[in-house]
This record gives structure tokens, sequence and C-alpha cells, in this order.
């Protein structure tokens, strides 16, 4: 099992990055979904907060980095953070395609 990072001075900062994450998946959710979604609660499954919790807890057992960092929540807006988010995904799927694609040549070579 991967051991835990802390990409966080304190719990204060731990619970303020989970609130705003949730705040960007709810944007995200009225954005996409054209759905107003309520933040919820950590106890309440699949609301905002309850996935945004999960989203650390995965980021910290395996994951280098945060998905988005505290600062840039702290710094850009919604629409910002959303275009950054969807950004970065694109980059992650893309990049996945490229090594599968390689995979794959690399199996025809054989």
């Amino acid at each position: 099992m991967m051991e835990k990072k802390n990409f966080f001075r304190n719990e204060n900062e731990r619970n303020l990055w989970i609130r705003l994450n949730a705040e960007r998946i709810q944007y995200s959710i009225k954005i996409k979904n054209n759905e107003d979604a309520g933040l919820g609660s950590l106890d309440k499954p699949h609301s905002c907060m309850w996935i945004s919790r999960n989203q650390l807890d995965y980021d910290e057992h395996k994951c280098d980095a945060l998905r988005v960092s505290l600062e840039e929540m702290l710094l850009l807006t919604a629409s910002e953070l959303f275009r950054l988010f969807q950004k970065r995904e694109e980059e992650k799927v893309r990049k996945m395609f490229e090594q599968c694609s390689s995979d794959w040549d690399n199996d025809e070579l054989k």
C-alpha cells in the first residue's frame, strides 16, 4: 500500500481544499448538466462534499500532486478552474491514449 502524502500544512487547509473543490464540482455540475447541486455533506454519498473528500483521499494515496492546488482554488474564478480542470483531464486522456497506442505498436512489432 502506498504511503499517504500530506499536501497541506494543517487540517484547516485540508478542509478548505475539500470545501473549495466541492464548490468546483458543484459549478461543473451546473455548467455540464444545467443542474443545481447542493454541496451536501461529507457523510452524504455522492454529494459534492463527499466526492471532493474522496478525490482528496485518492490523490493523497495514489498521486504525486493534487488535481488542483489550494493556491489555484484560492486565486482562480469558478470558470477558470472549470477550464483548467477540463484541460488537465484532456491532457491526462491524451497521455493515456498515447501510451496505449505505443503499447499496441510495440505488440505489433513482436
